[in-house]
């Protein structure tokens, strides 16, 4: 009896401390909310269990529909990381390598002989980005460059304006020299996607609803071009609505709208090697930069505290996070981004940071 007691007394202490633990990270969030306006969400899991999470603001401007921790955001550039695994799922069927030419797929390309897929994973390709980056009604807004300006927007289909780009795309000279320096760019992945369309026969969204999508229960994550974003169930709208071109060229480097939980299964298929294989994963996570200062695989970046990416698009801010080898997880989104006291990374970190003390205590 005396056994079972101290048992239960230790069993106790433990729960108490995971409590406590929780806690102190969910207090952390809650004072967000509080003292902050927070409008989005806030999940962080460990290992499948749900260390803490958070959700506040409306789903609609106009409305009283509170956001929810199942509430849809766009992501951003958070998206690259779908388009790099849908390159990677191509070639663990044999259907494509890295190291091709993109010759193989853009006959014409004038620097199609220099340039490999990997270049365009790795944003070593030096092909010249095809946004600019405006504020309008204080939103992060991103308009084609140049002569596409007026020419690419939303009076065409997704079809017509991805033909546009990619015409534009094989005329453009190249910034630099293949593989002699790292500069992120756009248009690396909105090829990519390209390349997948060319090599899976359908469209990028098909592909990658069937191929990761699906296979993942990620069943509320879908693309802005499949509908008009703004009509979508339970999406949390932007708090503006500035002059952004949507449609098609978002393709593959910041189209992807998704809720936590769905993330959350994506963040865990990196360690459980569901969609793609563990040879896969490290080429994906692994820094091709050469630099001090920046670190990037193929649509992920990578430090000390993990793997992550950022994505901004109209007030949409986001971060998704993780730690394999500790089955940490975190995901941090907003609709408000033009809010000053919100800083997705800062949350982000700050979670970490309040981990490790609580590891050290």
């Amino acid at each position: 009896m005396k056994k079972i007691i101290a048992l239960l007394l230790i069993a106790a202490s433990v729960f108490a401390l995971a409590s406590c633990s929780q806690s102190q990270k969910q207090e952390y969030l809650n004072s967000l909310v509080e003292d902050n306006d927070f409008s989005g969400v806030v999940l962080m899991t460990e290992n499948g269990r749900t260390v803490c999470e958070v959700a506040g603001g409306v789903e609609k401007t106009n409305s009283n529909e509170p956001i929810t921790i199942d509430t849809r955001f766009c992501i951003g550039s958070v998206s690259k990381q779908f388009a790099a695994a849908a390159i990677l799922t191509l070639q663990q069927d044999g259907k494509l390598n890295v190291n091709d030419r993109l010759e193989k797929y853009f006959p014409d390309y004038k620097y199609g002989n220099k340039l490999t897929i990997q270049h365009l994973l790795d944003m070593r390709s030096g092909i010249k980005e095809f946004y600019d980056v405006e504020y309008i009604d204080d939103a992060f807004t991103e308009l084609p460059t140049g002569e596409l300006r007026g020419v690419v927007t939303n009076n065409n289909s997704a079809e017509e304006n991805q033909k546009l780009l990619e015409d534009w795309l094989m005329k453009q000279p190249l910034d630099f020299e293949p593989d002699t320096n790292f500069d992120y760019s756009n248009s690396n992945y909105f090829l990519l996607a390209r390349i997948v369309e060319i090599v899976s026969g359908e469209s990028y969204n098909d592909y990658v609803h069937e191929t990761i999508f699906e296979p993942l229960g990620m069943n509320n994550s879908s693309f802005i071009d499949e509908d008009d974003f703004r009509s979508v169930s339970h999406l949390a709208a932007p708090t503006v609505h500035p002059q952004t071109v949507y449609v098609g060229v978002t393709m593959g480097l910041g189209d992807i709208i998704t809720n936590a939980r769905d993330m959350d299964r994506w963040l865990t298929s990196l360690r459980t090697n569901q969609i793609l294989t563990e040879e896969s994963v490290k080429m994906m996570t692994t820094d091709y930069t050469e630099s001090d200062d920046q670190d990037y695989g193929y649509g992920i970046r990578m430090n000390d505290l993990g793997l992550f990416h950022t994505g901004y698009i109209t007030t949409y801010q986001a971060i998704a996070y993780t730690d394999p080898e500790k089955g940490v997880n975190i995901f941090i989104v907003t609709n408000d981004d033009i809010n000053p006291d919100i800083n997705v990374i800062d949350i982000c970190w700050g979670l970490l940071e309040k981990t490790e003390e609580e590891t050290k205590a």
